[in-house]
């Protein structure tokens, strides 16, 4: 079978809103800013996929990504055809692109993907991805960055290293159903992939984020809920995206929609901010001062979690020093 790779850098948007939207480069950190300084952060690409007629609602969220891919550099894979019956296509399109990345010689790669279901809507395009990327040479083991609901492993967004690690464990979590068919697998390719990194060489190089900084849920529409600013899933203004991952009342394209919208409308939006006014910088380098010191992570994520938007963006404020 012939494979063709599709790479989307740039979907259809309004160009000119585009230029327009584009923040000056003394407002952002970003991944293609030029300092002056050798580059020595991680290169980012972003995957997804999206098959069957164009579908309005995520057609859009795809292209939510496209001012973020813009300001940052980041190459936008987009898979429009089925490779593997069902959900698997996403084990097999991860492959695929690891496969491309490691053929090329190692300082001509990608060093970091981002998968991301097409029911997530860009919120802060102002948020580099390499901010999450594990502090090195202390860090070098991990491999993937993966959050968890109520469910267990939440895999509709993850961060994984462009490496032989990872593409052994795609390969390893794509071949669980033919090799182990004894073992359930609730949640189809996402319990193939949460099986697999149970597994003792693999669990190791993993570390389990708070679900908030990239994976997060839209909060609840009652503003009057004390408890809305302290759910770990729920995202927070100035969080990176929001995704869209239940649709039990049927009513998911709408608040795909009524979200998209939103972030179309940067002037007036209170998740659009540069990552300086966001608690990103000094929460994501606590969460590895205390990993490094060998706490538990599910306890880190816990802690992280609970915290109110004022609090984490309060964490966030007066970054530069004192």
């Amino acid at each position: 079978m012939d494979i063709t790779v599709a790479q989307d850098t740039k979907p259809n948007v309004d160009s000119e809103s585009s230029q327009r939207d584009i923040p000056a480069e003394s407002q952002i950190t970003s991944s293609t800013q030029d300092t002056g300084a050798p580059k020595s952060y991680p290169k980012f690409g972003k995957l997804t996929a999206s098959f069957g007629d164009p579908d309005p609602p995520y057609e859009a969220a795809i292209a939510s990504h496209a001012l973020h891919n813009e300001i940052h550099g980041y190459p936008h894979f987009i898979l429009r055809e089925h490779m593997i019956r069902g959900l698997w296509s996403k084990h097999g399109y991860i492959l695929t692109i690891l496969g491309q990345e490691l053929a090329k010689p190692e300082d001509q790669r990608l060093k970091w993907l981002l998968w991301h279901d097409r029911d997530t809507v860009l919120m802060n395009p102002q948020i580099p991805l390499d901010i999450f990327v594990p502090p090195e040479p202390e860090f070098n083991n991990i491999h993937m960055l993966v959050t968890k609901d109520r469910n267990g492993l939440n895999n509709g967004v993850f961060m994984m290293r462009v490496s032989q690690w990872s593409f052994k464990l795609f390969a390893s979590a794509l071949s669980i159903r033919e090799y182990q068919p004894e073992i359930p697998l609730k949640y189809t390719e996402q319990s193939g992939m949460e099986e697999a990194i149970k597994r003792p060489w693999w669990a190791n190089s993993v570390a389990y984020v708070p679900q908030r900084w990239f994976n997060g849920f839209p909060p609840s529409d009652d503003s009057s809920d004390p408890q809305n600013q302290r759910k770990p899933a729920t995202a927070r203004p100035g969080s990176l995206l929001i995704h869209f991952a239940s649709n039990r009342d049927g009513l998911r394209p709408e608040r795909m929609a009524r979200w998209g919208n939103m972030a179309k409308n940067r002037t007036e939006s209170t998740w659009d901010k540069p990552l300086e006014e966001t608690g990103y910088v000094k929460e994501i380098a606590e969460y590895w001062e205390r990993v490094g010191k060998g706490e538990s992570m599910d306890k880190i994520n816990g802690e992280l979690g609970k915290r109110s938007w004022e609090e984490w963006e309060g964490k966030g404020k007066g970054e530069g020093g004192d």
